[in-house]
């Protein structure tokens, strides 16, 4: 639908309205004063008529009176009857005289002429009607309009009578132009007198010229329009016609006629005026309409104007528009709020776009555009990625908000070095310093960078890795930069090497981590019989027995060989196939402890549990159930969980624990002394034994501050009723300093190296009555 401009519409609302009242005013004054002029001709014509018809009626009065008077005179009988001439003509002359009288005549009962005064009538001649002789003697009396010697006359006849009718008398009056003027005096129409003998007009008079008189018969009975009367002026008389008398073979006619230039000169000098107004008034409204139109456009067409510069994001101009229209004005106020917001707006979503919102540091989308500027350029620099050692602990530990806490402050911190700093995910940071750091600084940097933080209710100690990309040496894109940082940053993590520079052989360790996940996973979906379980058994210290045994998962795949569960196991952690890898464990572990109770090796099978194991609340049903399957019982399963992955959900994990605890099962923390945790968590934990690091083992014999150590653990572990398991025995010295401790239990090469379950049956029953001490 084309759209129109403001003013225009305005323009012609206006405009359009004016019109329309101006036509219904002329439309409503001219139907009234139409139907007013036809009213009044109706009314003229009315009254006209009834003058008329009271004026013939008048003179038949005055002749009927004269002729009764007449006829009732004795001395004009006496004559009538005697045939007295000279007395007839005598007293028909005085009383024609005394009423102006038009003809007076004395007819005989026989129809002929007698006298008449004038001679009209001839002497001695038949009465020119002679039907109406006979009307006259039945009646006595007759009135009529005749026809005589051309001449129309209102006649009245009465007998003479003696008392016998012996003659008649007549009396008329001319109906001629006199009757008609004075007819015009009195209604001021025009008045036409017509008598025909059939179609034929055998008399005309008339009070119009002659030349108007077919004008004024052309329509009669008939009412021409306005615009007939006043433009094409083609009707000149409005014309009415009645009958006067049909009677004696003539029919006499009257047209009354009203000059329609005179009914209608009020009326049309009315219209007229009322055209000029209307005129008038359109004209002057077209003139404000459009003067009034543009005073609203105009400001409209100047904000429109503005809208579009401030859509385009320019600012530079002030919104307002000045007027004197309320409306405008606060329109005009509201563009120029609308401006300040929307600029407003627009600083805080390019800031919001180019930096993080937690530490008001760049994010990563702009870093990427500001390192393509930075490699534009072709001079060397330094990307170093920041990472806090270990953030996922330190958000269990002391929570979320802390967490965030310390990532702000890092990013403070950061912030008061010159260079570009930025966000790039979670925990890592990004550094841009102006200048290639030496490596002093680069340290003076991690120390301030590791400053003990403070949150208001805690004070905490973070260790940040720090990652160097020395670009264009080590990356020539954005893209390389960050996916090298990864891998730099992920070594650092993994070695505690806390300032690492990239290499090319990180990326193959992480490019063979990248490898572990793909085939890992095709393993756990298509390829499970390149898992298997190995089993190393736990020597009990007191009576020289094995008793337990400790699952140990090993992975052999077709493409990479075998894998070390060191490197797949916290891959498939990170990747989250963990959950697949447990339940494979477990179900194995325990086809396995069936069969070893088949051939009456009577052990605990240990499996190692992983923090999102214990978390998993299905996973305790499915142990029960399986169990039930083979018929064990919970003593043939017990698990071992990373003393670290405790830490994270302390309270979660404990409950957990107490589950399994409460189901009769055996539960151990592997690896004791190199997590977070210290021995005040162990009051709290429902654990049975304590399980020695290999690291502190290893060298037992030699190192007196491991003895230390072993001895600390295994004292505290008794003072809670724990036992403990020293892993990494591999000599006779370091199996008999522990039994001299009371350690319970002690697994390692000296007592046997992981094997399969067929080779551990073999050499179960080949040391059933070995003697280890």
């Amino acid at each position: 639908m084309a759209q129109k401009p403001l003013n225009q519409s305005i323009f012609r609302l206006i405009v359009g309205l004016v019109v329309l009242t101006a036509i219904t005013i002329f439309v409503n004054v001219w139907m009234a004063t139409s139907e007013q002029t036809q009213n009044r001709l109706d009314r003229d014509l009315l009254i006209a008529e009834n003058v008329l018809q009271r004026v013939l009626q008048s003179r038949e009065d005055l002749l009927n009176t004269t002729a009764n008077v007449l006829t009732a005179d004795f001395g004009f009988k006496q004559a009538v009857a005697s045939g007295d001439k000279g007395t007839i003509d005598s007293a028909l002359y005085n009383q024609g005289q005394r009423i102006k009288a038009d003809l007076m005549a004395l007819v005989s009962l026989t129809g002929d002429t007698i006298t008449s005064a004038p001679a009209v009538l001839k002497m001695q001649q038949p009465f020119p009607y002679p039907a109406v002789i006979g009307n006259v003697i039945q009646q006595r009396s007759y009135a009529s309009l005749m026809m005589l010697d051309n001449q129309l006359y209102q006649v009245i006849m009465l007998t003479i009578n003696a008392p016998t009718p012996i003659a008649i008398a007549l009396v008329g009056f001319k109906l001629d132009n006199s009757i008609l003027t004075q007819l015009n005096k009195m209604t001021q129409l025009e008045t036409t007198l017509q008598v025909f003998n059939g179609e034929t007009e055998v008399y005309r008079i008339s009070t119009l010229p002659e030349a108007a008189v077919s004008s004024a018969l052309a329509k009669i009975n008939q009412r021409p329009s306005w615009l007939s009367i006043t433009i094409t002026k083609d009707t000149p008389y409005i014309s009415q016609q009645f009958t006067l008398a049909d009677d004696l073979g003539s029919l006499t006619v009257i047209t009354l006629s009203e000059n329609a230039q005179q009914l209608f000169a009020d009326f049309s000098a009315l219209q007229f005026g009322i055209i000029a107004i209307c005129i008038l008034a359109i004209l002057l409204a077209t003139l404000l309409a459009a003067l009034f139109s543009k005073k609203i456009s105009q400001p409209l067409t100047v904000l429109a104007a503005n809208a579009k510069r401030i859509a385009v994001g320019d600012y530079t101009k002030d919104a307002a528009v000045p007027s004197n229209t309320k409306e405008v004005n606060l329109l005009s106020e509201v563009f120029t709020l609308m401006q300040t917001n929307i600029q407003s707006r627009e600083q805080d979503i390019i800031f919001q776009a180019r930096h993080d919102i937690l530490t008001s540091l760049y994010n990563r989308h702009y870093v990427e555009t500001f390192l393509n500027n930075k490699f534009s350029e072709d001079a060397p620099f330094l990307a170093l990625g920041i990472n806090i050692f270990g953030f996922r602990g330190v958000n269990d530990i002391f929570g979320y908000h802390n967490g965030d806490l310390c990532l702000k402050e890092l990013a403070l911190r950061l912030s008061k070095f010159e260079g570009v700093a930025a966000r790039l995910t979670g925990g890592e940071l990004l550094w841009l310093p102006e200048s290639l750091p030496t490596t002093e600084f680069i340290h003076s940097l991690k120390s301030a960078l590791e400053a003990p933080i403070d949150t208001g209710g805690v004070v905490i100690n973070i260790k940040v890795a720090m990652g160097l990309i020395y670009c264009p040496k080590d990356a020539t894109t954005p893209e390389e930069v960050f996916k090298r940082l990864n891998i730099v940053l992920d070594e650092a993590q993994i070695t505690r090497q806390f300032v690492l520079p990239f290499n090319s052989e990180l990326e193959e360790r992480y490019s063979r981590r990248l490898s572990i996940i793909t085939e890992l996973k095709n393993t756990l979906e298509h390829a499970r019989e390149e898992l298997s379980l190995n089993y190393q058994p736990k020597l009990d210290l007191k009576n020289g027995k094995v008793t337990h045994v400790e699952a140990l998962i090993r992975w052999t795949n077709a493409r990479l060989g075998f894998v070390s569960p060191e490197d797949f196991i916290a891959v498939a952690e990170q990747a989250g196939f963990i959950e697949s890898i447990t339940s494979w464990v477990i179900n194995k572990a325990i086809d396995d402890a069936a069969r070893f109770k088949e051939v009456n090796i009577d052990v605990s099978v240990a499996i190692n549990l992983s923090a999102k194991d214990i978390m998993n609340p299905a996973l305790l049903p499915k142990v029960l159930a399986l169990l039930k399957a083979k018929n064990l019982h919970a003593e043939c399963l017990s698990f071992e969980i990373t003393e670290g992955d405790l830490v994270r959900d302390h309270d979660k994990a404990v409950t957990h624990l107490k589950a399994f605890r409460n189901e009769g099962f055996e539960i151990a923390i592997d690896d004791f002394g190199t997590g977070y945790s210290s021995m005040a968590y162990l009051q709290n934990l429902p654990v049975n034994t304590l399980k020695v690091d290999k690291s502190f083992v290893l060298k037992l014999h030699q190192q007196d501050g491991d003895q230390k150590i072993v001895k600390t653990v295994i004292s505290l572990a008794h003072s809670f009723d724990m036992n403990v398991v020293a892993e990494g025995v591999e000599n006779l010295e370091a199996l008999k300093l522990l039994a001299d401790w009371g350690c319970e239990l002690a697994q390692g090469y000296y007592i046997c190296k992981p094997t399969t379950a067929d080779n551990l049956i073999t050499w179960f029953n080949d040391n059933r009555n070995t003697k280890w001490l």
